[in-house]
């Protein structure tokens, strides 16, 4: 009488019943239709995952046409059970975080390798020893209370992680030390949060030294010096696991010393080897006549007058409002350091070679000291041609000669053959020729 009366005073209350009604049951319509929303397939036995999760169901029905599923996530919803599953031979994982389960049962496929029941009401973990390739299970924040209540975790020789966080075992240290101790192949391991491990003395040092395949204790992975130091602990105590550290650490700088040699020795073969061929090329153009330059430029020796010079010039302050070769400003900044560490003195000043007083006197002839210094620049140009003998690439200074000889040319008079040739010619003239 109420529900009629509240359908007929609000009839969007019939509709809204409907819809709450189908989402707390998997029906094969809604299934089917959920699959082709979310990427799947109409045919329910070509789904391989399954996303059912936060959907507020309150049992798993209808998925005995979904065969080849793989993967099934039912996280968030109401479920009291984990009956339903039987024909889903071939599912891996199962997420059933955050449910209200009580217990684990015996019809789950026999080919689970991971479990989720994270967050449940979960007080006893039973019914896995048949699980023969279970090898993840995470029942954190559960109901676990005593060691009884996860003893059977020792039948199943393929787990691998086990997280058991935030629940609260307790019992007797050395029994728990036990049972994780007989898993073969226990890599992750999640304690923290139960009161057992605040009663177990050196519980990270003994948990590590006692499983020797553990790789992942609570918050941190395990280390090889960690691991090596927890072993040596267990045997001697802490003396023992300070001459272990120590012995750790010296073994680790030799090997970088080591390397770092293997690697210089390494690098000196390659030079090495490297020169030989150089040497074997070069000889064998040498025997063939030929030049190893490949067509490249390749700057010659400079004459050591030039260098001489330059040596010279360097005493001396640079000519101010005037650029220089970097190659003499290099010279001077060497020829100063090397004072100040000799003597205690740097370069000179620069004065011009008249005197400061006479600079208004001087006239366009050169003083005798100038005409010495363009006298030895000269002959370094004459030298450095020289020794370019023939060759079509020379040298700064023979180009400087080059140049300087051009100059002069240019300011010689004409010789009386050019300035007949040079003089006009008239139209008669070429007319006359033509004639």
């Amino acid at each position: 009488m109420h529900r009629g009366l509240v359908e007929v005073v609000f009839p969007w209350c019939a509709t809204l019943r409907k819809y709450v009604h189908m989402a707390h049951e998997m029906t094969l319509k809604w299934l089917k239709q959920h699959c082709k929303e979310n990427g799947g397939y109409g045919t329910p036995s070509l789904n391989d995952k399954l996303y059912l999760h936060f959907q507020g169901f309150d049992r798993i029905q209808n998925l005995e046409a979904y065969t080849g599923l793989k993967s099934l996530f039912l996280e968030g919803n109401g479920l009291e059970d984990l009956e339903g599953l039987q024909e889903c031979k071939e599912l891996r994982c199962l997420f059933a975080q955050q449910n209200m389960i009580t217990s684990i049962p015996e019809s789950l496929p026999v080919s689970l390798s991971t479990l989720h029941v994270s967050n449940t009401n979960l007080s006893r973990i039973e019914n896995v020893a048949r699980l023969v390739d279970l090898q993840t299970l995470q029942a954190s924040k559960c109901k676990l209370k005593t060691l009884d209540s996860i003893t059977e975790l020792k039948h199943c020789a393929q787990l691998s992680t086990v997280d058991l966080q935030q629940n609260e075992i307790d019992g007797d240290p050395d029994s728990m030390v036990a049972l994780f101790q007989s898993m073969p192949k226990l890599a992750c391991l999640y304690l923290q949060g139960n009161p057992i491990v605040s009663s177990v003395r050196q519980y990270r040092k003994r948990m590590i030294a006692s499983v020797p395949t553990l790789a992942y204790l609570d918050d941190r992975p395990v280390f090889e010096l960690e691991r090596v130091c927890a072993e040596a602990w267990a045997v001697g105590g802490l003396d023992a696991e300070k001459a272990t550290r120590k012995a750790f650490k010296d073994e680790e700088e030799a090997k970088q010393k080591r390397d770092h040699q293997y690697l210089a020795d390494l690098r000196e073969k390659s030079k090495a080897k490297r020169d030989a061929l150089a040497e074997k090329g070069k000889k064998a153009l040498a025997d063939l006549g030929l030049s190893d330059s490949d067509g490249e430029y390749e700057p010659e020796e400079e004459p050591p007058e030039l260098g001489a010079a330059r040596a010279k010039l360097a005493q001396y302050e640079a000519r101010p409002g005037e650029e220089e070769p970097p190659e003499l400003t290099a010279a001077r900044a060497v020829a100063s350091t090397q004072n100040k560490t000799d003597q205690g003195v740097s370069t000179r000043p620069w004065q011009p070679l008249w005197g400061p007083d006479k600079s208004a006197e001087r006239n366009d002839t050169e003083t005798t000291d100038e005409i010495g210094m363009l006298a030895g620049l000269s002959d370094m140009a004459g030298v450095a041609q020289e020794s370019q003998g023939g060759q079509g690439r020379g040298g700064a200074a023979g180009r400087a000669a080059e140049v300087s000889k051009a100059e002069t040319d240019e300011n010689e008079a004409p010789s009386s053959f050019e300035k007949t040739t040079s003089a006009p010619v008239t139209d008669d003239t070429c007319l006359d020729e033509l004639d």
